[in-house]
């Protein structure tokens, strides 16, 4: 499968967007991204959301925030 490419700040308005769509990630946003020097062996080239907290911990942000990055990295590359 081939994926879309996105710029960073359209990923990440992307991946806020389904944060806040769980209903549980209003006090927690992602920040930026890592992008791979070279593509991983599925063919992405980025590796890590970095998850923040408004307020508190960024531990109190939802289990899900991970299964978002996770399904976002099977769907977009970074331009």
């Amino acid at each position: 499968m081939q994926r879309k490419l996105l710029s960073e700040k359209e990923l990440l308005s992307f991946l806020n967007k389904e944060l806040n769509n769980t209903g549980q990630g209003e006090n927690c946003y992602f920040e930026s991204l890592t992008r791979l020097k070279v593509d991983d062996r599925n063919g992405c080239n980025w590796a890590y959301a970095n998850i923040k907290a408004s307020t508190g911990s960024a531990h109190s942000c939802p289990p899900d925030a991970e299964k978002i990055v996770a399904a976002a990295r099977e769907k977009f590359n970074l331009k």
